[in-house]
C-alpha cells in the first residue's frame, strides 16, 4: 500500500471522529459504575483533542495566530491528560512528578505561543511543536516501561507510544534541516506516515487504556476472591487450596512440610478496652510482622478472628521450631504506633510431616491445633511442637 496517497483532510477527519467515538464508547462502557480519577481525566482529553483536531483541520481556511496557537495549546492538554490518565491508573502520578510534569506542559505552552506571537517561520514552530509533543510523552512512556510490575500489555502499550516519540522528533528535526513542507495540511509522504503513527497512538491510546483498566479490574476481583479483606493475608479457603498443592509437591519429593497454627493471645481483651477498631488494627500489624519474616515459597492465611496459619514446605522439626521462635518473639517485641500501652503475645502450635498422596490440610491442622491447646494451656506466650 502507497501511504503517499493517503489525503491529509481525510486521516484528519478520521482522527477527529475517532477521538469523538473514543470518548462516547468509554462513556458507554463505564455507564453502569462509578467512574475513576483516570477515566474521568482520559474522558477530558479526549474532548480536548477532539477540539484540538477540528481547530488544526479549519488553519487553513482560517488562519491566524489564536487558531494556531489554540490548536495546539488543546493538543499538548489533552495528550497530557491522557497520558496522566494513564499515570493515575497504575498509580504512578505522584505529587513529585506532578510538579515537574505540569511545569513542562505550562513551559511548552509559553514557547509556543511567543514563536506563534512574533511570526516565527513556520518550520520552526513545527519543531517546537514536535518536541514539546515528544517531551510531554517521554516521562509517562519511561514510567510505564519501567514499572517493575508492569504487564505485557502494559509494554505493549508503551512500545506504542514510544514510536509516537520517536517520530515527532523525528519530524521536529527534519522540519529545521530540509526544504520540506511538514505542515498537517501538505500531502507529502513524511506527513502521511506520521498521520499513520498519529492514528495507532489514538487507537492504541484508546483500547490500551480501556484494556489496562479492565486488567486493573480483574487483578482487584483476583485480590478480593484470595486475601482476607483486613489483614491482606491468603483467607482460609485460598490457604487451604495452596497448601494441598504445595503437600502434594513435596509428598512427591518426600521432603518434610511443616504448618504453625497462630493465636493471639487474649485477643478479646484488646477489644474490650481498647474497641473493634484499635482490635482490627492490631490483626493488621501482626499479620504485616509476621509476613515480612517468612520465606518467599511459605504461605501464609488467616483461618478466622485471631487465628492464623502458616505452611513452611521443606522446613522440618528444628526448622519450624526456630522459625515459630522468631515469629513469637518479635510479635512479643511488638508495639503499636502511638499505643505504646497495647502490647500482645501470640501463641503458636507446631506440626510436621514427611506428606504422602493422602495427607491432606486437615491433618495438619489438627496436629497444629493440638499443639496450640497445649501451648494456651501451658501459659501462652510459647511454641509448643507435637
Amino acid at each position: 500500500m502507497d501511504f503517499s496517497l493517503i489525503n491529509s483532510a481525510t486521516m484528519m477527519i478520521i482522527i477527529v471522529v475517532g477521538q469523538f467515538l473514543s470518548g462516547i464508547f468509554i462513556l458507554a462502557y463505564t455507564s453502569r459504575h462509578e467512574r475513576s480519577k483516570a477515566l474521568n481525566t482520559f474522558l477530558i482529553s479526549k474532548l480536548l483533542q477532539t477540539f484540538a483536531w477540528i481547530f488544526m483541520s479549519h488553519r487553513t481556511n482560517t488562519p491566524g495566530v489564536f487558531v494556531n496557537a489554540a490548536s495546539n495549546i488543546l493538543l499538548f492538554t489533552g495528550v497530557t491528560l491522557e497520558l496522566i490518565a494513564f499515570l493515575i491508573l497504575k498509580e504512578s502520578f505522584t505529587k513529585k512528578n506532578k510538579k515537574a510534569y505540569l511545569s513542562l506542559l505550562a513551559g511548552g505552552f509559553l514557547v509556543y505561543s511567543a514563536a506563534a506571537a512574533f511570526g516565527i517561520a513556520q518550520n520552526i514552530k513545527i519543531t517546537i511543536a514536535s518536541c514539546v509533543l515528544a517531551l510531554l510523552m517521554a516521562f509517562p512512556v519511561y514510567s510505564l516501561f519501567t514499572d517493575k510490575q508492569a504487564s505485557l500489555l502494559q509494554r505493549l502499550i508503551a512500545a506504542s507510544f514510544s514510536l509516537t516519540v520517536l517520530m515527532l522528533l523525528f519530524r521536529g528535526v527534519t522540519s529545521v534541516t530540509s526544504g520540506l513542507d511538514l505542515s498537517l495540511s501538505s500531502s507529502n509522504p513524511f506527513n502521511s506516515w506520521l498521520y499513520v503513527v498519529l492514528y495507532l497512538y489514538m487507537v492504541t491510546g484508546s483500547m490500551g487504556f480501556i484494556l489496562l483498566d479492565k486488567e486493573r479490574m480483574d487483578a482487584e476481583l483476583v485480590k478480593a476472591a484470595t486475601l482476607d479483606g483486613l489483614t491482606n493475608v491468603l483467607n482460609r479457603q485460598t490457604f487451604e487450596k495452596r497448601s494441598a498443592e504445595s503437600i502434594s509437591l513435596f509428598a512427591g519429593r518426600q521432603e518434610p512440610v511443616s504448618c504453625l497454627l497462630l493465636d493471639i493471645d487474649d485477643f478479646k481483651r484488646v477489644n474490650d478496652q481498647h474497641g473493634h477498631l484499635m482490635g482490627d488494627a492490631v490483626l493488621r500489624g501482626f499479620a504485616s510482622t509476621i509476613r515480612s519474616m517468612l520465606r518467599d515459597d511459605d504461605l501464609f492465611g488467616r483461618y478466622g478472628g485471631e487465628e492464623f496459619s502458616i505452611l513452611l514446605p521443606g522446613a522440618d522439626k528444628n526448622q519450624a521450631l526456630a522459625i515459630a521462635e522468631r515469629l513469637r518473639a518479635a510479635v512479643e517485641a511488638q508495639k503499636m504506633e502511638g499505643h505504646k500501652e497495647i502490647r500482645y503475645t501470640v501463641s503458636i502450635g507446631v506440626s510436621t510431616l514427611i506428606p504422602d498422596r493422602e495427607t491432606t490440610t486437615d491433618q495438619f491442622y489438627r496436629l497444629s491445633d493440638k499443639a496450640l491447646y497445649l501451648a494456651k494451656s501451658r501459659g501462652k506466650n510459647r511454641v509448643q511442637a507435637v
